[in-house]
């Protein structure tokens, strides 16, 4: 590994005699006088950071000769101090680093870089894993999907096993930003039950980020959105293997994953795989209603939900001359699933009859499957504290519905199972150059569909987005600005038109050609509080931003199966723009055993897209009426809390979450806002390695419904989980849904044939880790 440069300035630099002289004779030959810039600058403020990393030091002694004013830095590494006889040298003292004493040179601004003084071990460097928005929060857990329904702000969405999509402030899909690395996740995010293919055992860390207008998240993030990030190098050389498995009692799931990574000198790199079978999902009903008609369910199973799903993921990091760094990653995943007969056409008694097949499924069915190659190099730190970072990537992602055949109004069947197909190209590239002030860069990420299937849904498109963007710290503030410009491009589509006799009548024109050219961007405004002598720190942030529409919601004309709906887009939608506060708190670190967090904001949105009823009913029987996107003006509010207690070998904790969504002109609500949730836990330690705990998550009515939409019950949901760590690895297991309660889940779409969610499972797990350290030569 190289060594860590020595200490610089932004200043002139005093650390050796030879600089001392220098600046002597100059200033002998211009005849100033000393006394002449101590009286100009008499106060001095900047940053104090670490060598390389950039990362603010804090309780940094900063000492100011020859008056010997002292100050510290904050948590930020900011410092501001004053000498009435002006300051000819700054003494900066840190613990585990090298005292440094400079002189200030011209200007009252000063930043310093001190050196660690750990540098010599023969260690890979760690990059730091935090995010760039100061506002995103680490999610942990075994299963991501009940990390999301425990955090306040949160929900999964349930797809199945196989499938990713979380809901955040009550919004979903492409008004949630999905990024793994840094790159946004574009395959078939325009649809609630078009969720993410990636498995979060196969990543390093997972972050979330709330609200809308973040810069490096894209134009998507209005709801906020989660980061991903790839394993990262050990702090110490050698071989890290992380192995999981897992049954789950209920729907018969059993998932295994296993991770490899090795880290060494100037090089690490990664290897992984999982994959799961899963059974038909059990659900405490025994019938249902769908368009007046009653059907039963055997066994209480919801047939053809069962699949299978496989990822895999490789990466590598390697030093390169000058101090630069390259990183490659590559990751594939493939997910076959059924669809419960009722989500394509009307259900028929005899196929929700037919015998279950354990881990196999039949038509109805999907089909999803992506690759990704990611590339990214970055430049050392150079004396001011620049580097340079280029990040590109290619993705493909191909999704494939196939369905018994059956015709859409008069006409003949289709002659194929393929109802639908989506094949996506998608690129990213991202230029950046940071500094010890801010960071400006470029975004560019297109997107390329080719759709077929006899179930027209969306016309063939393309879209490309190009940002500049750009951020700059101040003291405790953050600035950012980001300019876009989006270009939608669709393909026009029309079918022959038949009569009640078959005959071909005319033609149904079901897209137009479409070209637009829409700009937009975002400013945001940030200020990191931390009262001195208070026991809490956070952030308050005002942000403006637009959205331009998606593609789905300009072009879209069909049934979507995923909602149920006959569904039409409007190729005149104008951008979102909208306006949001937030604020953010957390306790510090307290010898009194308790901490909380709390998080607030307000939205105002203009041309907000929503999804509403028409006055005109779907050409195809079972579709109902036809649902249109259009632009309302809407207000969105909420609150989110968490506390924790520890006494002793007991734990408590408590997160709660309450969300308002409205169209502002009729005062209904937003299409399946999330209602007020509080998720409780107590735990308690029987002994070293036993862990006990005890959950409830409660669920409130929800009433606030958009236009003909039903309200749904409120539930109490009641969890056991038990753990046992030892050495070989931690054996645990989970108990969700105890009682076994039947609750209609406001944010699925199947709650519009009354189906509940998933009802009581039982989940045994292992996971273990095995490290091989080797002694630094």
């Amino acid at each position: 590994m190289r060594a860590i440069p020595p200490a610089h300035a932004a200043g002139v630099g005093a650390c050796g005699v030879i600089w001392r002289i220098l600046l002597a004779f100059f200033l002998v030959l211009n005849g100033t006088q000393i006394k002449a810039q101590k009286d100009l600058f008499s106060e001095r403020n900047g940053h104090i950071l670490r060598s390389e990393s950039q990362v603010p030091l804090q309780d940094v002694l900063v000492v100011a000769w020859p008056c010997a004013q002292t100050t510290t830095t904050d948590r930020f590494g900011f410092y501001q101090i004053e000498c009435s006889e002006g300051i000819d040298s700054i003494t900066c003292t840190a613990l585990h680093h090298e005292t440094l004493t400079i002189l200030p040179g011209i200007g009252d601004h000063l930043d310093i870089w001190l050196k660690p003084l750990e540098v010599q071990l023969n260690l890979v460097a760690i990059e730091s894993l935090r995010s760039p928005e100061a506002e995103a929060q680490r999610l942990s857990g075994f299963d991501l999907m009940q990390a999301l329904d425990r955090t306040p702000g949160l929900q999964s969405l349930d797809l199945g096993d196989a499938m990713m999509q979380p809901v955040v402030r009550g919004l979903v899909g492409s008004r949630v930003a999905f990024l793994e690395d840094g790159v946004p996740q574009q395959g078939g995010r325009w649809g609630a039950d078009h969720g993410v293919l990636a498995d979060p055992d196969l990543y390093g860390s997972m972050e979330w980020v709330p609200g809308g207008g973040h810069l490096w998240m894209g134009p998507e993030s209005v709801g906020g959105g989660l980061r991903l990030t790839s394993p990262k190098p050990s702090e110490t050389l050698g071989t890290e293997t992380a192995f999981g498995a897992s049954f789950r009692f209920g729907d018969q799931r059993f998932k295994s994953h296993v991770l490899h990574a090795v880290t060494k000198d100037s090089r690490f790199w990664y290897l992984g795989v999982s994959g799961s079978a899963f059974g038909n999902q059990n659900i405490p009903q025994a019938s249902f209603r769908y368009i007046g008609r009653s059907y039963a369910l055997t066994d209480q199973l919801l047939p053809n939900t069962s699949g299978r799903s496989m990822h895999g993921t490789a990466g590598f990091e390697r030093s390169v001359s000058k101090g630069g760094k390259i990183e490659a990653s590559m990751r594939v995943s493939d997910v076959v699933q059924g669809l419960f007969p009722g989500i394509v056409g009307v259900p028929r008694q005899g196929d929700l009859d037919a015998p279950s097949q354990t881990y196999r499924s039949g038509i109805p069915q999907q089909h999803a499957t992506r690759t990704q190659l990611t590339g990214q190099w970055k430049s050392a730190t150079n004396v001011l504290g620049k580097s340079q970072s280029l990040k590109a990537s290619v993705a493909w992602n191909q999704r494939l519905e196939l369905a018994p055949p059956h015709a859409h109004g008069w006409g003949p069947e289709p002659d194929s199972d393929l109802s639908l197909s989506l094949k996506e190209w998608t690129g990213f590239l991202e230029s950046t150059s940071r500094g010890p002030h801010g960071t400006w860069g470029m975004q560019l990420e297109g997107l390329a569909v080719a759709t077929a299937g006899w179930e027209f849904l969306l016309p063939s498109h393309c879209r490309l987005r190009w940002s500049i963007l750009g951020e700059k710290s101040i003291g405790r503030h953050k600035l950012g600005i980001r300019a876009d410009l989006v270009g939608a491009e669709q393909v026009g589509h029309e079918e022959p038109l038949y009569d009640a006799v078959g005959a071909i009548v005319g033609s149904d024109r079901r897209a137009s050609a479409m070209r637009r050219l829409i700009p937009g961007g975002m400013a945001s405004w940030l200020v990191n509080l931390g009262p001195v002598m208070a026991a809490w720190t956070g952030t308050a942030s005002v942000t403006a931003y637009t959205r331009a529409p998606s593609n789905y919601e300009l072009g879209a004309h069909g049934v979507h199966h995923g909602t149920f709906r006959f569904e039409q887009g409007n190729a005149a939608l104008p951008s979102e723009k909208s306006v949001e506060a937030r604020f953010q708190a957390r306790s510090l670190a307290s010898k009194a055993g308790w901490n909380w967090n709390v998080k607030a904001f307000s939205a105002l949105h203009r041309d907000f897209i929503a999804l509403g009823p028409s006055g005109t009913f779907a050409p195809i029987s079972h579709a109902g009426q036809v649902y249109t996107f259009e632009s309302v003006n809407a207000f969105r509010t909420g609150l989110e809390a968490s506390v924790q207690v520890t006494k002793g070998v007991w734990l408590a904790s408590a997160d709660g979450s309450l969300l308002g969504q409205w169209d502002v002109e009729t005062g209904l609500g937003l299409p399946f806002t999330t209602p007020a949730q509080l998720h409780t836990v107590i735990g308690r330690n029987l002994n070293q390695n036993h862990h006990l705990t005890v959950s409830c998550r409660a669920i409130a009515d929800a009433t606030l419904t958009a236009r003909n939409e039903a309200p749904t019950e409120g539930a109490l949901l009641w969890g056991l989980g038990w753990s046992l760590a030892r050495r070989v690895g931690t054996w645990s297991i989970n108990l969700h849904n105890a009682s076994n309660t039947a609750w209609l889940d406001h944010t699925s779409a199947y709650r519009a044939l009354g189906l509940v969610a998933q009802g009581r499972w039982m989940q045994l797990s292992f996971t273990t880790s095995v490290k091989q350290s080797k002694k630094n030569k």
